[in-house]
Formats: C-alpha cells, sequence, structure tokens
C-alpha cells in the first residue's frame, strides 16, 4: 500500500489504486489507521541517514525466502563496501550524472549505502544518482521502491528475473519523475553505431542505462 500511495502521488495509475483499495478493504477501520502511523515510523527510522531499516526488519522477524537464498546484506557491511569501492570516485566526481545497477536488490540495502557515500561525498543523489535495481521477489523490490522513494532517489524498479531478463513490473520512484530523468538518460543514451554505412543500434533494454561510468555491485 505504500509502494501504491508513494507512486501515485505523482504519477496515478489506476491498476496500483485498485490494488490499494482491494488490501486495505480486507481491514477494518481501527486497523487501516495503524498504516500511515507505521509509515510514519518508517520515515522517522530513516530520517537520519539512508539505511535499510526494512530489510533489517524482514531478516530479524524470520520471514525471507530461506529456500531461494534471500539474504539481505546487514547496512555495516553495505556502507564498508560502498566506502572501499567507491568513495575515491565519488570524491572525484566530475560526470554529469552515475548509473548504478543493483540486479538482486533486495530491500535496496546496497543503493542505499551508496546513496550514504555520495550525500558523505557532498553530492546530491536526486541530481547525481539513477539506479536500477532488481528483485524476483515482489515484497523485496517494493520494500526497495518504498525505502528510495523515500530518500528521494530517481530509481527503476523491476520485479523479475535478471539471469532471463524477464520483468512482471516496472515502478519508478516520484524523483525519476520530478528529475525529468526520462529525457536526461535520453540525452546521455550512447550513439548508434555506425557499420556497414548505416546506423546501427542494439535492441537491449540495457543499451540506455549502460555507461561506461556505471558502477555495479555484482550482487
Amino acid at each position: 500500500m505504500a509502494a501504491c500511495s508513494l507512486h501515485n502521488s505523482i504519477r496515478k495509475d489506476p491498476a496500483r489504486e485498485d490494488e490499494y483499495l482491494q488490501i486495505i478493504a480486507g481491514y477494518g477501520k481501527e486497523d487501516s489507521e495503524r498504516f500511515p502511523k507505521l509509515l510514519g515510523y518508517l520515515i522517522e527510522m530513516l530520517e537520519p541517514q539512508p539505511q535499510d531499516i526494512l530489510g533489517s526488519l524482514y531478516m530479524e522477524l524470520e520471514i525471507s525466502n530461506k529456500n531461494a537464498g534471500q539474504f539481505f546484506t546487514p547496512s555495516s557491511v553495505s556502507d564498508f563496501m560502498a566506502k572501499i569501492l567507491h568513495g575515491e570516485e565519488l570524491e572525484n566526481l566530475e560526470k554529469p550524472f552515475i548509473t548504478l545497477s543493483e540486479p538482486a536488490c533486495g530491500a535496496g540495502g546496497m543503493v542505499l549505502s551508496f546513496v550514504k557515500a555520495m550525500i558523505d561525498a557532498g553530492h546530491n543523489p536526486a541530481e547525481k544518482l539513477w539506479t536500477q535495481c532488481i528483485d524476483i521477489d515482489r515484497l523485496a523490490a517494493l520494500m526497495c521502491y518504498v525505502q528510495l522513494s523515500l530518500w528521494n532517489v530517481p530509481a527503476e524498479i523491476l520485479v523479475g528475473d535478471t539471469l532471463r531478463w524477464e520483468f512482471r513490473e516496472q515502478w519508478h520512484t516520484p524523483a525519476y519523475y520530478l528529475g525529468n530523468w526520462q529525457w536526461k538518460l535520453a540525452a546521455h543514451a550512447p550513439k548508434p553505431k555506425e557499420e556497414t554505412g548505416r546506423s546501427e543500434q542494439k535492441q537491449t533494454r540495457t543499451e540506455t542505462y549502460t555507461k561506461p561510468e556505471q558502477f555495479d555491485f555484482g550482487f
């Protein structure tokens, strides 16, 4: 419900509005009034710094899918990796913006740590970062969507299989729409290659988004 609300606050989608109404209809008034309070608690917990609150709760409550090898990296480990892998590059960032690929995003912990590293380096992620996050588990992907939305990170969240490159759903965060990232990405897309006297461009989804400056955690 939080994901539907955040998305529809900027870009109204009737299907997501219907999903929200179907879910909330299953709860009584007293319970339904608890959901905005819970979202308020999440906002309060996220406010001090980017960190994976939902993923940590997910693991502590032991509701992860262990049979599928689902394990979310602790925030302390993600913070350490982001700093040692990309700290120097962020200190000397001269590009208009960078892109980040997270092919198994979980609740977005690795991306949030990267966002934290960017902020520590003096960069505004809403202006300097675009990220594509993928997870086969819809719940995990939407947890990622909610947390990146609340931290105003321009992102595309895909629900589906990275290895097969097959996706069931696509979500864009409010920052994606507010920052006109559709046009920014198009303006910086790779140019078609000149081959045999004519222009040819690969018809792949990643052609637009994969750039030389792309950071990829590989998880």
